[in-house]
């Protein structure tokens, strides 16, 4: 686990912790992890199962934003958050096209990845995060007790939406199924394609990236994570963990998942588990 405070926002600090967990069948974790102090660039990425070269591209991508982003956006909380976006839209851009150009044997798959990226940033006073994602990893916001989604997933149930295969109130219980025997035959056929994902970085055909920008205040949690976390655990037992102190909250949610994929669960799924949590301490105005 890593243990780090950003103390470069001008009097805002923040306790930022990350987590993984190695599935037990490989030697090496296919997820990647990287938390920028300087920057406040944080990033969580996993290579797409089934495509080769799985661990070196994620950790390509991860590497790959990091590079391009201190290039241009080395003082990131003086941009603006019209900036922030663009340069996050460049980042995720440039990793994919450096993936994509990558030399393949004939007959060897596409490899990829999935990414989520936040950037803390000042604004006026006011301390943001902004999020960017490709693929189903995700970020959230715990404020006040309740879990916030902040991220869609480029994956199977928002495309059954938009089709109009599922409505969002049918997508979302069977999407957050917490107990065996809750779902019709049906649903099942649905659940089973939630992992299904239609684009990531490195295919070169994902959709306009969208930015998210949110003001925090003193006490939010953020958590970017793999889908080995929240395929494992529902929102709400995800917000469930995060109600415990702030220490080792990153820790405390992989153990939960890596637990629930152990039982027999109907949403058990081994697989590398991996997230960042950052808690908002307080900001220069609530020092005492």
């Amino acid at each position: 686990m890593v243990k780090q405070c950003l103390r470069n926002i001008l009097g805002n600090q923040f306790v930022i912790e990350s987590a993984n967990h190695k599935r037990a069948q490989l030697t090496q974790s296919e997820d990647y992890i990287f938390i920028d102090q300087d920057t406040g660039l944080l990033g969580v990425f996993d290579s797409v199962g089934g495509r080769d070269k799985g661990q070196l591209v994620s950790r390509l991508a991860g590497r790959t934003i990091a590079a391009s982003w201190k290039n241009l956006a080395t003082t990131n909380h003086q941009k603006s958050l019209a900036q922030i976006e663009i340069h996050l839209r460049a980042v995720l851009q440039q990793a994919d096209t450096v993936i994509a150009a990558l030399h393949l044997p004939s007959g060897e798959k596409r490899p990829a990845t999935t990414a989520t990226v936040g950037v803390l940033s000042l604004q006026n006073d006011e301390v943001y995060m902004t999020i960017a994602n490709v693929g189903d990893s995700r970020a959230y916001l715990l404020r006040s007790g309740k879990i916030q989604r902040l991220t869609e997933d480029n994956g199977y149930f928002p495309w059954a939406i938009r089709r109009g295969i599922l409505t969002k109130e049918e997508s979302w219980r069977i999407e957050q199924v917490a107990r065996d025997g809750d779902l019709s035959l049906q649903d099942m056929t649905h659940f089973r394609r939630r992992n299904k994902i239609t684009c990531a970085v490195g295919w070169a055909d994902f959709p306009p990236i969208q930015p998210y920008s949110l003001a925090l205040t003193p006490g939010d949690r953020i958590v970017i994570c793999t889908d080995g976390l929240h395929d494992n655990l529902t929102d709400e037992e995800i917000a469930e963990v995060l109600q415990g102190p702030p220490e080792h909250s990153a820790q405390r949610l992989i153990s939960a998942a890596y637990h629930r994929s152990q039982q027999p669960h109907i949403r058990a799924k081994e697989d590398d588990i991996s997230a960042i949590v950052a808690w908002y301490m307080f900001s220069q105005a609530y020092k005492i």
